[in-house]
């Protein structure tokens, strides 16, 4: 029973970190400027708050699990300042709105050589009672952190659903508007570590465990994770596998290389070297590879292109997904949102649709009509505007 009522503390004490708060001020800001974002692109808010979130916490909840297990089992030891650092660096983060530096690779990297290099020179700087507390998080354990994390980064990836990404709309150099799907995700990973018992002896009620002559207290440390890609020319399924290869292969070699560092000290410095060289190297593939290649959500010439759908309206119930090419509407042809428009009010009680799917086979979609519901089905299309058109007349004169 005490221990219990113990295990109810630790819980209760997670609520007592700032990385709770830290997590919910990265998801407010997020939403904040997405749905502002999408009021103006178009007219409406296309998720709500906390989306960020949406289909993580199974996820994050067994990966928590599993470090716990390792993590008292193996003896990792989480200081408090390193924990704060951990926290500098997330709210940096915050502030500058990029989800993508809290990938594993990124945040614990920069870290860890804030704690090398505060162990070697932050005698000047700080008290050493600081520096001894710090030095109790063993950098031995951390690549192998990363490496699990990494693999959940892949996780998450490969179980996105094309409701989990978030269309935009932004403006070429040549003023045209192109469609763009971005892939991010916020939780948090709840892991149980040892803390120094020095620094919490002063709270009576902290449990401690002696282990090795030396005291010890348990602390759910509520770790911050996520990631954020853009996708540009691909459909976001196609960009999540190729994403997701190249961060298994990163995590899997970072974890090789930290268990050598069992044996060779110096591989846990190569491992986290290779852990953050290794995320930027495929964050810059990744984006020089869709510079390159054309946009996939343009302007289409025959059909209107699916950009995304919004919750709760026609669309959805209709089965349309980004990527897909509407082309009759109540067996008219269509070719732009006017067109479109058009044709669904050819019969407000009834919709049919014949849209092109990602294999480029037709299939067709009908739904009953309802008053009230969205006038345009909740369906996201790409802009068209007098840059477009004139390209078109070019074009043809061209040709």
């Amino acid at each position: 029973m005490d221990w219990l009522i113990e295990f109810g503390g630790v819980i209760a004490r997670v609520f007592m970190q700032p990385f709770i708060y830290l997590f919910v001020l990265l998801l407010m800001l997020s939403g904040y400027w997405r749905i502002k974002k999408d009021r103006q692109n178009f007219g409406t808010k296309v998720y709500a708050y906390f989306h960020e979130a949406k289909h993580t916490w199974s996820i994050s909840i067994m990966v928590g699990l599993i470090l716990s297990i390792l993590a008292i089992a193996f003896g990792f030891v989480i200081s408090i300042p390193f924990a704060l650092l951990l926290g500098l660096v997330m709210l940096i983060v915050a502030i500058g709105n990029r989800f993508s530096w809290l990938s594993a690779g990124y945040s614990l990297a920069i870290v860890s050589a804030m704690m090398y290099f505060l162990n070697i020179y932050g005698e000047d700087y700080l008290p050493s009672n600081w520096l001894n507390l710090l030095d109790a998080t063993d950098l031995f354990y951390i690549p192998f952190i990363i490496g699990i994390l990494l693999l959940t980064e892949t996780w998450i990836l490969a179980k996105i659903q094309h409701d989990d990404t978030f269309p935009e709309l932004v403006k070429s150099s040549r003023g045209k508007y192109l469609g763009q799907h971005r892939i991010k995700k916020l939780t948090i990973i709840p892991f149980m570590a040892l803390v120094p018992g020095g620094w919490i002896e002063p709270f009576a009620e902290w449990p401690l465990l002696e282990i090795s002559g030396e005291s010890f207290g348990v602390m759910i440390l509520p770790y911050v994770f996520g990631f954020e890609y853009i996708v540009k020319s691909r459909l976001p399924r196609d960009a999540t596998k190729w994403l997701s290869k190249r961060v298994t292969l990163l995590a899997i070699l970072i974890l090789l290389i930290a268990a050598g560092s069992y044996y060779v000290p110096f591989l846990t410095v190569v491992a986290l070297v290779v852990a953050f060289v290794g995320k930027e190297l495929i964050q810059l593939v990744y984006r020089s590879s869709e510079e390159r290649h054309t946009p996939y959500f343009r302007p289409a010439k025959k059909g209107l292109l699916v950009l995304g759908t919004l919750p709760d309206t026609p669309a959805v119930d209709l089965g349309l997904i980004p990527g897909e090419r509407i082309v009759k509407v109540n067996e008219i042809s269509v070719e732009n949102e006017e067109s479109f428009y058009q044709a669904v009010n050819q019969n407000r009680a009834f919709c049919k649709l014949s849209v092109k799917d990602l294999n480029g086979e037709i299939r067709f979609a009908q739904r009953a009509l309802y008053e009230g519901e969205h006038h345009k089905l909740g369906i996201l299309f790409v802009k068209e505007n007098d840059s477009y058109v004139q390209e078109n007349i070019l074009e043809k004169q061209e040709s």
